[in-house]
């Protein structure tokens, strides 16, 4: 059996088209109430007693769609005024029920799929919102049975249709809504690629490839490809928190976040760092592509919980009104900042940034970008699924059938191949006040004792000589710092040193212990203390 044929209600409004249509439909409904008779093809009528059976109550005029009482009758339609086939409906159906009268229409007779859906217990009307840039977003917005019920009615609910758990299947190619018994929150990826065979160059994807070099730069140019072929091909794919840096305007960050929310839809949202902090999350806990502008952490419970956003494998989704439920989880999360150095705190192992600083825009601005950017997006989306055969000396990260290699990291990309100068600075900005001045202090101690090659301290020498007038820094942070932050190592086996050894001061007052060590980066075996120039 062939689909039923779907009259949507942006083609013609529900009312309009029962009253064009269904003049039969609402006779044969009104024909199934008790005591209503049809008089021939022209007329019904209301038996109350014998006498009733061929009277003519109500004219059909079935030329003009419309139904007129002529006289009396038990279905309370007033001598004289017209009825339409969906006020007969309403009226003497739906008990004056419009809203129960128009889900008639539009689920039952134009076959649309009901707005309504309930998932896990709890019923949603899907709504439909187009945003800035023309891309339709589906909302699923919480609604209480009690609702329903004052708005339809019981049976209504009955052709609501339900699932039993929500889930998460990211598929940009080969989409499902539903997946058994699941409700995938998954949207429709919203373009196709072009055919190959139309493909002619990258002069038909220009504006993009412009974007894409100025965003990765020409040495990581390739890597950006990948990363953008991730996440149209491989939606499930864990990959680094990529941020994009600069204090400077007008570098095509918001740009290129723009583009991306354009390209994946109602999988992507632009949120605040605010919004991660907050308790309820369903705003973003089903995106794939989740990216925060202009973002400072000041949180470090905001800090952590993006770090485990990047590789958490399940969430736990809050929406106000709705029962606590999970889903398994696959965003990609992306940070744009005007803050270069502090945005967050990153740990020296930390290998889940990808930070690039963004240079300004030359030339003159395109105001009409993002249109441009919007039509190429069939020309590109068919050189990424061709990566490998357009980016011969870059065959990096891809097969030879133009699948991704996913052996370098469980983040696809080497963690050397997306360590760069913006990250490093980032990493030394991150440290602690102490571990700083620590540094500071040693690295001048050390500038004044070239001929020493090694020094010995504990916390408590660290202590005495620097940070002796400072009671916010006592020797268990102290040690906690050279230790942990500064990942200091501690001699194998006790030994009788000077602490931090000082050429131009005599000192015999030589310690046993285990002291930590630390390398003169200024050592020189020769140096003597003429040799030095200031």
């Amino acid at each position: 059996m062939g689909s039923k044929k779907v009259i949507t209600p942006d083609v013609i409004n529900p009312v309009d088209y029962y009253n064009k249509n269904c003049i039969e439909d609402v006779i044969l409904k009104v024909l199934k109430i008790k005591a209503v008779s049809q008089v021939g093809k022209k007329s019904l009528t209301y038996i109350t007693n014998a006498s009733d059976r061929e009277k003519s109550m109500i004219m059909i005029d079935r030329e003009n769609g419309y139904f007129e009482a002529q006289m009396t009758n038990g279905l309370n339609l007033p001598i004289g005024e017209k009825f339409t086939s969906f006020m007969l409906l309403q009226k003497c159906i739906y008990k004056n029920s419009f809203n129960e009268a128009l889900a008639y229409v539009k689920y039952q007779v134009m076959n649309n799929e009901n707005e309504y859906v309930r998932i896990q217990g709890e019923y949603f009307e899907r709504i439909v919102i187009e945003d800035r840039y023309g891309v339709d977003r589906t909302e699923l917005k919480p609604v209480k049975r009690q609702t329903l019920l004052d708005d339809f009615n019981k049976a209504f609910l009955g052709d609501i249709d339900k699932y039993k758990v929500f889930t998460i299947q990211p598929d940009n190619k080969n989409y499902r809504q539903i997946i058994g018994d699941k409700y995938n929150s998954y949207a429709p990826f919203g373009y196709k690629s072009m055919h190959i065979e139309d493909y002619t160059g990258d002069e038909q994807w220009i504006w993009t490839k412009t974007l894409v070099t100025h965003i990765f730069g020409k040495k990581q140019y390739h890597l950006g490809l990948i990363y953008l072929k991730v996440l149209y091909e491989m939606p499930r794919q864990v990959l680094p928190i990529l941020t994009l840096i600069s204090q400077e305007r007008q570098t095509g960050k918001t740009t290129f976040v723009n583009y991306l929310s354009i390209l994946f839809g109602a999988n992507s949202i632009i949120i605040n760092p605010q919004d991660i902090g907050n308790a309820f999350n369903g705003q973003y806990a089903d995106k794939n592509v989740i990216m925060i502008e202009e973002s400072h952490f000041d949180s470090r419970q905001s800090m952590e919980k993006i770090k485990n956003l990047a590789t958490q494998k399940e969430i736990s989704v809050n929406i106000k009104h709705v029962q606590q439920f999970k889903l398994p989880f696959f965003g990609k999360i992306i940070i744009t900042s005007n803050d270069e150095n502090k945005f967050t705190k990153v740990d020296n192992e930390e290998i889940r940034y990808w930070v690039r600083k963004i240079p300004t825009l030359e030339g003159k601005a395109n105001h009409k970008i993002l249109d441009m950017l919007t039509a190429e997006i069939p020309a590109f989306l068919c050189y990424l699924e061709n990566l490998h055969k357009y980016e011969g000396k870059h065959q990096k990260y891809l097969n030879e059938d133009g699948t991704i290699d996913t052996s370098y990291s469980r983040m696809i990309m080497d963690v050397k191949d997306i360590t760069t100068t913006a990250l490093e600075a980032v990493k030394l900005e991150s440290r602690e006040a102490l571990h700083k001045e620590i540094l500071i202090y040693l690295d001048d101690h050390c500038l004044q004792n070239e001929t020493i090659e090694e020094f010995y301290f504990v916390g408590k020498n660290i202590k005495e000589k620097f940070f002796s007038h400072n009671n916010n820094y006592g020797v268990a942070y102290i040690d906690r710092v050279l230790t942990h932050n500064m990942k200091l190592e501690r001699t194998d086996k006790a030994k009788r040193v000077q602490p931090l050894e000082d050429r131009n001061e005599y000192n015999d007052n030589k310690k046993v212990g285990r002291p930590y060590i630390y390398t003169n980066p200024y050592y020189e075996e020769d140096a003597s203390i003429d040799e030095i120039e200031f």
